[in-house]
């Protein structure tokens, strides 16, 4: 039986049943309130990724992708940095860890951003959150060039995701139509699906020595700076007054809430719930996404559209469970 260390005497005492009761009722309730405050975390970075696809589409009427991916990144990775600062942790880096990074900004900031802003300016953000989800699917595609080997229900979800995102972009059950309309942007956000995996592996060895939030902080700054280096003709010749306050606003979402705040909130709530729980969330941002596009900013997603975004997180799932 449990005892407890008596002051006076020094000898254990024996809990009484009701005491263990007690004990064991307190533990329950403390998991179950940071299992809640995982899952409100996750919700919370759900939505504020979800609504992140109109809202970034919106505010590039105003500016070029390049331009707008510069400068979000550039103000969201000051706003990791302070949230760093805040929590008194460890924000330097040496040599070696500066030149890993410089590789991680480039491929998660750089090259993904990049796919993804130009992309999502020349198709609708409901599709762009539906293709960007294949992630899982590259990731799976990777390891095999690492020695993994997919198990047979993983190759069954890969090869079904693949051809939902041919439903997606081809728009139609019963005709080839992919030479028309937005397939150039489409291919992008595939193409920043690819990146983000290579990010993810890329990441992962400084991630588990620093930990996320920093790793993401000082790839994000170099990312943007890369970014801004080569956007220097855009970023010169952008008119900011042309800009309205409701661009502003978009502008200012994605940099606080779709860059920075949603994945701190995301990394909050994986700590909480853990890994495998967590995952399941990602298959919501789309339906976010695709809800707040078609709601508030009149886009359209047709029947066969949506049945393939159902193929696609399917073959997502299929995947994961594999």
């Amino acid at each position: 039986m449990c005892g407890r260390y008596h002051l006076f005497t020094g000898l254990d005492e024996p809990i009484k049943p009701e005491g263990e009761i007690n004990l064991k009722k307190e533990q329950a309730i403390d998991k179950s309130k940071i299992s809640r405050s995982g899952d409100l975390y996750l919700i919370a970075a759900i939505i504020a990724w979800g609504v992140n696809f109109p809202f970034a589409k919106f505010a590039m009427t105003f500016m070029d992708p390049i331009v707008f991916s510069a400068t979000r990144y550039g103000v969201a990775s000051a706003l990791l940095f302070c949230i760093l600062w805040q929590q008194k942790s460890a924000i330097r880096i040496n040599l070696k860890e500066a030149l890993q990074l410089v590789l991680v900004g480039l491929l998660g900031v750089t090259l993904f951003q990049g796919c993804w802003a130009y992309g999502l300016n020349l198709t609708s953000a409901s599709k762009a959150s539906v293709l960007i989800t294949t992630s899982p699917i590259f990731a799976a595609l990777i390891s095999v060039f690492r020695g993994n080997r997919p198990s047979l229900l993983s190759w069954c979800g890969i090869l079904l995701a693949f051809f939902g995102v041919a439903v997606v972009i081809n728009n139609s059950l019963t005709e080839i139509t992919m030479g028309m309309g937005t397939i150039a942007g489409d291919l992008l956000i595939v193409g920043a699906s690819s990146m983000w995996a290579l990010y993810t592996f890329a990441s992962e060895p400084i991630v588990s020595r620093r930990g996320a939030i920093l790793v993401t902080a000082w790839s994000m700054l170099f990312g943007s700076i890369i970014l801004a280096v080569i956007g220097i003709p855009a970023i010169s010749s952008q008119d900011w007054t042309l800009v309205s306050i409701n661009g502003w606003l978009s502008w200012g979402y994605t940099a606080i809430f779709g860059a920075a705040l949603g994945f701190v909130w995301y990394c909050a709530g994986i700590v909480r719930i853990g890994i495998v729980r967590g995952m399941v969330y990602g298959f919501f941002i789309p339906v976010v996404a695709i809800l707040t596009s078609v709601l508030f900013f009149g886009e359209i997603m047709t029947v066969v559209q949506l049945l393939g975004a159902v193929i696609v997180l399917a073959g997502v799932k299929m995947t994961r469970s594999g």
